[in-house]
């Protein structure tokens, strides 16, 4: 076996010069973007609560994001800022969106009053809204209006 793997490797140094080992594609990656239109975001960041919410694209969507998440980011242990707004109490207060139920249970434990590990890091899942103009028509149609 020792042999095997030593010819093999031998006959790969000895004729891997002489072939292109690059793959299909023969340009940079980035050849031909181009011409593409630039995205660019609206200027001014949305304040929280003074944004109207984007409709979700189906029922078990999450949420975007409707406000400026600049500072808030990124997301480590010990340190989420958007727990200090939706925490149930918190978020009934300031009338606000709350974190939902499902966020508090996890398959191995529940701790009240804490998120579950896995729904912790928020961006995972939800992400910022903005008014962009596409390069690409979208046609796509909300299930709610």
């Amino acid at each position: 076996m020792k042999k095997l793997v030593a010819v093999s490797s031998l006959a790969l140094f000895l004729f891997a010069g002489q072939y292109d080992m690059s793959g299909l594609r023969k340009s940079e990656l980035t050849a031909g973007s181009e011409n593409l239109a630039k995205i660019e975001y609206t200027k001014q960041a949305p304040v929280p609560g003074q944004v109207k919410v984007f409709n979700k694209s189906f029922v078990t969507a999450p949420p975007m994001i409707p406000h400026s998440i600049n500072g808030m980011t990124p997301i480590k242990m010990g340190q989420n800022q958007c727990l200090g707004c939706h925490m149930p109490q918190s978020a009934k207060v300031m009338g606000i969106t709350s974190i939902p139920k499902s966020h508090f249970t996890s398959g191995f434990s529940h701790k009240k009053g804490h998120l579950a590990g896995s729904r912790y890091n928020c961006t995972q899942c939800h992400a910022k809204q903005a008014k962009l103009n596409p390069v690409v028509e979208n046609k796509f149609n909300s299930l709610r209006k």
